[in-house]
């Protein structure tokens, strides 16, 4: 299907060229890895197909931060009638990250003249394969990584789930030398993304807490001014353990993420609740506002897994919840090649409602 669509398309033709990274060099500074920067000619919609770039301009790349040196690979979304970016939209997806699948119904719907769209994937996941079309959603960037012999996106290391929690610090970190011209920052976390996004947050308002990097991560953290949690995984439960086991070690033998140990990742997400579990409004920035989406409906979210969370932040002002009760009915039958599931969230609704939070 996805070769019928694209035959005629010449994924390489960019990747020969050298692209222009002026817009990059706004944004990063020297943050981005022009080794792996790409200037996309097309964009995928949900189902793989080639899409015209019509009101922005698009580009895989590495962005790092510089303290650490941890870097992520995703799409940064420009806006063609523009240059004077200043806001940034952030988005982490969950394990192992086919919510990149409707990016470009978000970059349609949120690059404008002032707004970028940063859409990440997940460290050390494998590039090459037809299964993972859905989580790298990019031919060029395939065809990329074959040229140069890359087989997992980030650094050649492996799996490791306290540095994916990271992940959004990471993109917060790599817009440190330019932050004085961003007016604000909104990140949206699906699934396990949110419980990232929650976390790299937490990290950056520790930074303030030091010597080093105060200035900066204090600038960062009064920037972000929204976190959109849809269908958030907030809690690993005990009695649930077991089945999540079961699945990460079927996922340690498939090979989609580099030496993926199962009993690491199951340490990981244990540790992670706990950390939720101390957060208070006083170790989160104190403009950010934190909305929930969720269905009742969500095979994977069970609703009492969200709420401990939002209890706690019942002193922050600024934060909401919208609850969607009809939304198996209103899904598309197929997310790419794949049924939908309620946790996909792909409606435009929901799109719609995210404007709303961060216009």
């Amino acid at each position: 299907m996805f070769e019928e669509e694209s035959k005629d398309f010449n994924f390489k033709s960019k990747i020969e060229k050298e692209p222009s990274f002026e817009s990059l060099e706004k944004l990063f500074g020297e943050n981005f890895n022009r080794e792996k920067t790409i200037e996309l000619e097309g964009d995928l919609d949900e189902n793989n197909n080639f899409k015209e770039l019509e009101k922005y301009k698009a580009f895989w790349t590495e962005l790092k931060n510089p303290d650490t040196n941890e870097a992520i690979e995703g799409k940064v979304y420009f806006p063609k009638e523009s240059e004077n970016v200043k806001k940034i939209l952030i988005i982490e997806p969950g394990y192992k990250g086919d919510f990149v699948l409707q990016e470009s119904n978000y970059a349609d719907d949120f690059v404008n003249t002032e707004r970028a769209v940063i859409a990440l994937r997940h460290n050390r996941l494998k590039i090459e394969g037809e299964d993972m079309k859905d989580y790298i959603h990019c031919e060029e960037k395939i065809n990329y990584a074959q040229d140069k012999d890359q087989k997992y996106t980030g650094k050649d290391e492996d799996f490791d789930f306290e540095k994916a929690e990271r992940e959004v610090l990471t993109v917060l970190k790599s817009l440190k030398d330019k932050i004085d011209d961003i007016d604000k920052i909104d990140i949206i976390g699906h699934s396990w993304g949110g419980r990232i996004a929650i976390n790299s947050i937490l990290e950056l308002k520790k930074e303030m807490e030091g010597e080093k990097e105060r200035e900066i991560s204090k600038k960062l953290s009064e920037k972000i001014d929204n976190l959109i949690l849809i269908g958030p995984w907030l809690e690993t439960r005990k009695e649930k353990l077991e089945a999540v086991r079961n699945i990460f070690e079927r996922e340690e033998k498939s090979g989609y993420f580099k030496n993926l140990k199962a009993e690491n990742f199951i340490k990981g997400l244990l540790s992670s609740a706990e950390k939720l579990k101390e957060i208070t409004p006083d170790n989160l920035p104190k403009n950010l506002r934190i909305t929930g989406i969720i269905s009742v409906e969500d095979e994977l979210v069970n609703l009492e897994s969200v709420f401990p969370v939002f209890d706690q932040l019942k002193d922050i002002e600024r934060k909401g919840f919208i609850f969607l009760k009809d939304f198996k009915e209103l899904l598309p039958k197929k997310i790419g090649k794949r049924k939908s599931q309620v946790h996909d969230y792909a409606l435009p609704q929901i799109r719609d409602f995210i404007g709303s939070v961060i216009k």
